[in-house]
């Protein structure tokens, strides 16, 4: 697996079973650590690009955990609380997490947030995304196809990243709808995916018959030619 790589500090271990499972569905790696002091060690060694922290972890507690990252860097942190009282939530914002998730939760839910903190991160590369003869520069937005400039809509533009940072992987129409819409899989979900790709396509001149970019996967997705 090549997804991006979760960690995940959970003590409960049917918890962090459940967690690991989401993550993993939705194509992430994760690396799973059941006390706090591990999880800074593994977010110590470096790779890691998102962090979901439970707050009551033994040996360092999930907040203060989450205060050392935040003041080392930008990376996303997702914090997990079974207590829905403003007081834990406020302390776990304030140490610099981007989001939170109250214990029980929706699977979905947890897994579309963890996808939005992914796509709002910034990427780790610090030059434009090369595939083939296409180019993406992350903190420009400009794209280029074939040396030719190609504007896009903000829709679109998220679509073709949700595809340029998983080059020659197959992305399935549903993590699509959840990254680029925000959205769980609903009636017409599938067809409005389908509608953006061939848009997309348009914008960047490719050949729907013989795609040179982006390329559908019968059954199982889209990808991007690598």
């Amino acid at each position: 697996m090549t997804g991006p790589l979760a960690l995940l500090a959970e003590d409960e271990p049917q918890m962090a079973d459940l967690v690991g499972f989401i993550l993993e569905s939705e194509g992430l790696r994760v690396r799973i650590v059941h006390d706090g002091l591990l999880a800074r060690e593994v977010w110590a060694a470096g790779g890691v690009d998102v962090a979901v922290l439970d707050v009551g972890l033994p040996g360092l507690d999930g907040v203060s955990l989450c205060r050392e990252i935040r003041a080392a860097g930008s990376l996303p942190v997702l914090i997990l609380t079974a207590r829905s009282d403003d007081s834990e939530i406020i302390e776990g914002l304030e140490a610099g997490a981007d989001d939170y998730v109250v214990k029980p939760f929706k699977p979905r839910v947890l897994a579309l947030r963890v996808n939005a903190l992914l796509r709002r991160a910034v990427p780790r590369t610090t030059g434009p995304l090369r595939v083939g003869d296409l180019v993406v520069d992350p903190v420009t937005r400009v794209v280029v196809a074939a040396g030719r400039e190609v504007p896009l809509a903000d829709r679109e533009w998220r679509l073709l990243m949700a595809l340029v940072t998983r080059p020659g992987e197959v992305v399935s129409w549903r993590k699509l709808l959840a990254e680029v819409w925000e959205a769980d899989d609903w009636l017409g979900g599938r067809e409005m995916v389908k509608a953006a790709i061939y848009r997309l396509r348009q914008r960047l001149h490719d050949d729907t018959a013989h795609p040179r970019y982006v390329e559908t996967v019968r059954g199982a997705g889209y990808r991007l030619k690598a």
